[in-house]
């Protein structure tokens, strides 16, 4: 797979999709998972980050939060076992790795607002999003989303007015709600796509108590 990235001393961005196959021999001897980068990649070591496993269980895709770091030219990221009996899974990189060990001073990044334009489906609970000149960071939770039990699969579009044209990026979406399954293993996952300033997404049939009130994302993304 290639990675699509931003780079600098001491910020990095990564953005790509692994599909991870568990029946693999390297896969189960592996302690944890490690992707090669660049030998001319700008930074040598990371404090941690995340990466989101989406795996292929049944219907709800249920996945979890991984860790991940730079070390050495490698991407390392946590081997997590539970799902490997629905076959391959995926996990997805849409993350920022800062320097190990920074102890400089911080400062806040200024945010930019945004305007959902189809407010009778989508509604903020809480968002940042900041825009910077190679890359946008896009925190969000709803108090207002697409549900499965009353408005189906879609495929749903989350139309913003100011989020930038120029990302392309697919991402996790959290839609687990408020109802467990029984034996569940992680949260409810679906993937949508951001492209010319939109999310688009959908549900798998049969997806009953997926999404609505609660749902959200998380990713950094590199622009251009």
């Amino acid at each position: 797979m290639t990675l699509k990235d931003y780079q600098s001393s001491d910020l990095c961005i990564l953005n790509g999709k692994i599909t991870v196959d568990p029946t693999q021999s390297a896969y189960m001897g592996a302690i944890r998972l490690e992707l090669d980068l660049p030998a001319d990649f700008a930074m040598a070591r990371s404090a941690l980050s995340t990466a989101i496993l989406v795996s292929n269980a049944p219907v709800y895709r249920y996945g979890t939060v991984l860790k991940c770091w730079i070390e050495n030219n490698k991407l390392c990221i946590e081997k997590l076992t539970a799902w490997d009996t629905h076959g391959s899974y995926e996990i997805y990189i849409n993350s920022a790795f800062v320097t190990r060990g920074y102890r400089g001073a911080f400062s806040q990044t200024p945010t930019k607002a945004l305007t959902i334009l189809n407010t009778g489906v989508f509604g903020f609970n809480q968002y940042r999003y900041v825009e910077k000149d190679d890359f946008v960071f896009f925190v969000a939770s709803f108090i207002k989303f697409p549900d499965y039990n009353t408005q189906g699969q879609g495929p749903f579009t989350l139309e913003l007015s100011g989020f930038a044209s120029d990302v392309l990026v697919e991402i996790p979406l959290i839609v687990q709600g408020t109802v467990t399954n029984p034996g569940q293993k992680g949260s409810m996952l679906t993937t949508g796509t951001f492209e010319n300033g939109n999310l688009t997404f959908s549900y798998p049939a049969g997806a009953n108590g997926i999404g609505g009130e609660y749902s959200f994302f998380n990713f950094f993304a590199v622009r251009g």
